[in-house]
């Protein structure tokens, strides 16, 4: 039986990388969903190829830092399909750059996007996983949950933050059935990274991305499949009783 048979899930940043991965993967476990994205045509391009393939998926364009987009997204998967049992706050940005050239407006963003948004998905989506009786929350933090890197410094900041909210959230709804954790990847092999990447280092493209694989024990990066397929762990029966916890997808990378 799949995994997600009969339950209705919400999933952010779903255009492209993990999120589209991971819409793919809970759409052909059973689930049916609702994504939420910034990006238009790429997040339409998610929902239509599930539904293509005999899912279901709904997308609403919109902006997880803005509470009525949130809010709007979360009406949309109650009034379509009757209820919510799991979100995954998966959206997220970054730039490298120190603090000090970290500009206000780009502080604002990142945290508006990475913390607030998995914030603002919790304040709407937590009531109602608890009027369906229970659910799952998975955020996707990160290694720099953990461990902080050079020039990442507002990254760091909200992933840490992420980290500490699930937590948080997991004490305070574990008497409502609703459990709260993380995924939490090293690189990942997406167009993001690969932009990132060529933002961030001096080498080559080529010599950058060897170097960084080489940082990972594995010596390779996450496929966005592999950091969907923990994120689905976290989000069915499998996991029943893990709540507040991190499942690190890093490859090796923080067990040095």
């Amino acid at each position: 039986m799949p995994k997600l048979d009969g339950r209705v899930g919400l999933l952010t940043g779903t255009a492209t990388g993990i999120g589209r991965a991971g819409a793919a993967l809970f759409a052909s476990e059973g689930a049916a969903l609702v994504t939420i994205d910034s990006n238009d045509e790429e997040g339409r391009r998610t929902a239509a190829s599930i539904e293509q393939a005999g899912g279901r998926a709904a997308f609403v364009h919109g902006d997880v830092s803005n509470p009525d987009d949130v809010q709007r997204a979360v009406t949309t998967a109650v009034d379509l399909y009757g209820k919510l049992d799991l979100v995954w706050s998966n959206a997220g940005v970054g730039v490298f750059k120190t603090v000090p050239e970290t500009g206000i407006e780009e502080w604002d963003r990142i945290v508006g996007v990475n913390l607030k948004g998995a914030y603002l998905v919790g304040k709407y989506a937590i009531p109602e996983l608890i009027r369906a009786g229970g659910g799952t929350v998975v955020i996707t933090g990160s290694v720099n949950s953990f461990v902080a890197d050079r020039q990442w410094a507002a990254y760091c900041a909200t992933k840490g933050g992420v980290l500490m909210l699930a937590r948080a959230m997991a004490l305070d709804h574990a008497p409502d059935n609703v459990r709260v954790n993380c995924v939490c990847p090293g690189s990942v092999d997406t167009a993001l990274q690969e932009h990132w990447l060529r933002a961030r280092s001096s080498l080559s493209y080529e010599d950058a991305v060897a170097a960084d694989q080489a940082a990972h024990p594995l010596g390779r990066y996450a496929t966005p499949e592999e950091v969907a397929r923990a994120a689905l762990f976290l989000s069915c029966s499998d996991s029943s009783f893990t709540t507040g916890s991190a499942v690190m997808v890093d490859g090796g990378l923080t067990a040095q």
